[in-house]
């Protein structure tokens, strides 16, 4: 048997522990208990009740002293391709949108509107029946959206919310739109921070769903049952 000289050896043991230190370090990157990523926070679209609860305030009197008839559709929302995702959009330069890293909303704006939009208008009396998007129903009544706006705007002092929803209602059996009004909505933050805009963004789509709702009352009385 033949003996392995012994700087061989030597150098060897020195290559497998300068081996085994760097698979320590390496793999120590990725071993608990070290700082983890900061957790994004997540925020809803709910609007802001008005007692308590959510929903609309009740009509007094149904339109033309009338119960309502009218079967109404919310179809589903469309939105600029800049606020199409759950990313929360701020604005600090003009002409440039920039998204916060750390906050998000539950789902895109257009997806959480069409639910608040489902459940609000079904709660003001205006309609015999609301509903979303689903088959095996003909509607009288849709109602289309369309997000323009609605991102966080900062200036050196100070932060607003800016929402800009485009509404249209239309007559689907006489292929007539009865409704088409763009409502805008600037609310001022609290504070120059993310959860302060979210608390803004809420006010400002309760704000324009009641003007929503006040549009909606002026035009249903012109409508005339279907022939």
């Amino acid at each position: 048997m033949t003996a392995t000289p012994r700087p061989i050896v030597r150098t060897l043991v020195a290559l497998l522990a300068f081996g085994a230190s760097w698979v320590g370090i390496l793999t120590g990157c990725a071993l608990p208990g070290r700082t983890p990523a900061t957790p994004v926070a997540t925020y809803v679209l709910d609007g802001v009740p008005h007692d308590g609860t959510l929903g609309a305030a009740p009509v007094d009197d149904p339109p033309g002293g009338t119960p309502p008839t009218a079967i109404l559709k919310v179809a589903t929302p469309t939105s600029a391709p800049a606020y199409a995702s759950p990313r929360m959009a701020y604005i600090e330069t003009p002409y440039r949108i920039d998204y916060f890293a750390e906050n998000q909303w539950a789902d895109s704006p257009a997806r959480m509107l069409k639910a608040l939009l489902t459940q609000y208008l079904g709660d003001t009396g205006l309609f015999r029946f609301v509903y979303a998007d689903a088959g095996g129903i003909d509607e009288e009544l849709r109602l289309d959206s369309d997000i323009v706006e609605l991102a966080q705007v900062f200036s050196p002092d100070s932060s607003d919310v800016r929402l800009s929803v485009r509404f249209s209602l239309v007559d689907v059996p006489r292929r007539t739109m009865l409704m088409n009004q763009t409502i805008s909505v600037t609310e001022p933050a609290a504070a120059r921070d993310p959860y302060a805009g979210v608390v803004a963004a809420n006010k400002a789509v309760q704000r324009a769903l009641d003007e929503l709702t006040a549009l909606l009352k002026t035009t249903l009385p012109t409508l005339q049952p279907p022939g």
